[in-house]
């Protein structure tokens, strides 16, 4: 076995689960995690629909507590478009709870970094800040983030240019399907004849979402719930030691129905230098075809859709 250089320490973070679930799936799954990963991080709470968090806080504050007995940090995460005064309520009031329990929540709009500001409560500006900048990360950092998450979009040369001399941490979406764009419309609903409003919860039926192709049947996105995502997830995997190298301490894997404990060990192995960035990527291929099976355009500053080969 090959074996590569440690790189400078580097967290694991299970990222907020995007897809639909029913909330003992949930608790299942992430309590699951605290024995069978070595996941330094767990961000907790609905970023895509509201009509998702069906037993409102308390169910998710208790997921949090038990979380966090486990010795891991827990970030509770805001919606990306709250549309609406309830909505609005809600992370006002998430927020309240989080600054309670002395935990951060991830801010995916301004509304929540505004509302984290005003309550004195810590907070991750997330990956849909569009933190594109050094001076966007400035400023997020004048609001009291105490880690930032990289957009998705963003290639890797332009990395150490938003990082630069900053000592704040930095977070990077290191696999997963990517969470592109979001609406007012709820897709899956729509797909089964359904409005949002009375949507019957049917993004319950597809964990891992659904399948998006093209009029001449070629890949193209995923659909989940109002949610627009990659058809392919996304990996970088293989390229550890370059983000770290850029400063990226920690990486961020998003939730996926199955093999969730495989990818976070692969990851973690990549990281401590235990196997080489080649055996890393195809331990998470699991002997599928690497460039049919992920993405990376972005990273190259691509189209996000399509396999960079190096």
């Amino acid at each position: 076995m090959n074996h590569s250089e440690p790189l400078p320490a580097m967290k694991i973070a299970v990222g907020p689960l995007l897809f639909g679930w029913p909330e003992a799936k949930i608790q299942d799954f992430y309590l699951s995690l605290t024995e069978e990963s070595d996941a330094d991080i767990f961000y907790l709470g609905e970023v895509v629909c509201s009509k998702r968090t069906i037993s409102g806080i308390k169910w998710q504050l208790k997921l949090a507590s038990q979380l966090q007995e486990s010795g891991r940090e827990v970030v509770l995460s805001t919606l990306a478009m709250p549309t609406t005064e309830g909505e609005l309520q809600f992370i006002r009031d998430l927020t309240a709870a989080a600054g309670e329990m002395n935990l951060a929540i991830e801010a995916n709009d301004m509304a929540s970094v505004a509302v984290a500001s005003q309550l004195g409560v810590k907070f991750v500006a997330g990956p849909h800040l569009n933190v594109y900048s050094h001076g966007m990360l400035e400023q997020m950092c004048r609001h009291g983030a105490k880690r930032v998450v990289l957009p998705l979009e963003i290639p890797a040369k332009d990395i150490p240019d938003v990082i630069g001399q900053s000592d704040i941490e930095v977070e990077y979406f290191a696999h997963g399907h990517l969470p592109l764009t979001f609406s007012a419309r709820c897709y899956t609903a729509r797909s089964h004849g359904l409005s949002k409003q009375e949507c019957r919860h049917v993004c319950f039926l597809n964990p891992d979402g659904i399948e998006m192709h093209t009029l001449d049947d070629h890949d193209f996105a995923t659909i989940n719930g109002t949610q627009i995502m990659s058809h392919r997830p996304f990996t970088a995997i293989n390229y550890l030691a370059e983000l770290a190298g850029f400063g990226v301490r920690t990486l961020r894997i998003s939730p996926q129905a199955s093999g969730m404990s495989e990818t976070l060990r692969h990851f973690r192995a990549a990281a401590d230098g235990a196997v080489s960035a080649e055996e890393a990527l195809q331990g998470v291929a699991g002997g599928r075809n690497i460039s049919e099976t992920f993405c990376n355009g972005y990273y190259h500053g691509r189209q996000g859709r399509v396999w960079v080969e190096t």
